[in-house]
């Protein structure tokens, strides 16, 4: 199927490459997809259908939320960073859509734990950097990166499906709790990563830009209630 798709134009015929192309639609409407997902992610070898487990969890999530129970949430987003966490070799923009199905979940699910599970991930991301470990380091990054791109006044932010009003309850709620805590914890790494003595390796070149990018977007932030600003 996958080799159908990607296959150069003079190996498949237009008709196989139409009809792979069908599954993957049809892939896409699967109805409660997570045990689905689960399966590909675990065990396909192709690229191209870990995007597609990836793509399928972020839709899934956004069009069954009401049906999935507090526990079911909690253990698909624990899953999704432990395999993010234990598949370094991940292509990154496989990684990049786990990662924001990770924000995309946390974000709808503080609109009723007011921040309760976002915590608890951001304790893991803690504890991930700790290791001093680079590869951990940028994982981290990105979690935080999609985070707070869903708390964000953006396009992206209304596919979650939430209304603007709630939306911007949440993000007012985070501006209040953790944006600070992010803060500080970024400008704690740089700290770390600039007193590395001599060259610096492409890969830490490649954190501290992932860094820099981050502590711009905390002091560049559009807060709901400006006085916020006065918490950092």
């Amino acid at each position: 199927m996958t080799f159908c798709f990607q296959a150069p134009p003079d190996v498949v015929t237009s008709e196989q490459r139409h009809e792979a192309e069908q599954v993957f639609l049809q892939l896409r409407n699967t109805k409660n997809p997570f045990n689905l997902c689960r399966q590909l992610l675990e065990t396909s070898q192709a690229d191209y259908l870990l995007f597609e487990a990836a793509t399928l969890l972020r839709v899934g999530v956004i069009r069954e939320w009401r049906d999935l129970s507090k526990e079911d949430i909690l253990q698909l987003r624990q899953y999704i960073v432990h395999y993010v966490v234990n598949r370094v070799n991940l292509p990154h923009y496989v990684r990049e859509t786990l990662v924001q199905v990770v924000g995309i979940m946390v974000k709808r699910g503080s609109v009723e734990d007011q921040g309760e599970d976002r915590g608890r991930l951001l304790t893991e991301v803690e504890q991930l950097v700790s290791s001093g470990d680079n590869t951990m380091r940028m994982i981290g990054c990105s979690i935080i990166s999609a985070l707070m791109q869903e708390y964000a006044v953006t396009v992206k932010s209304t596919d979650v499906g939430l209304t603007w009003e709630t939306h911007f309850k949440a993000k007012k709620q985070f501006e209040g709790s953790d944006l600070r805590r992010i803060f500080h914890f970024i400008v704690n790494l740089l700290g770390e990563v600039v007193k590395v003595e001599g060259k610096m390796s492409g890969e830490l070149s490649s954190l501290l830009l992932k860094l820099l990018v981050i502590a711009e977007t905390t002091l560049t932030w559009s807060f709901i209630s400006l006085h916020h600003i006065l918490l950092l």
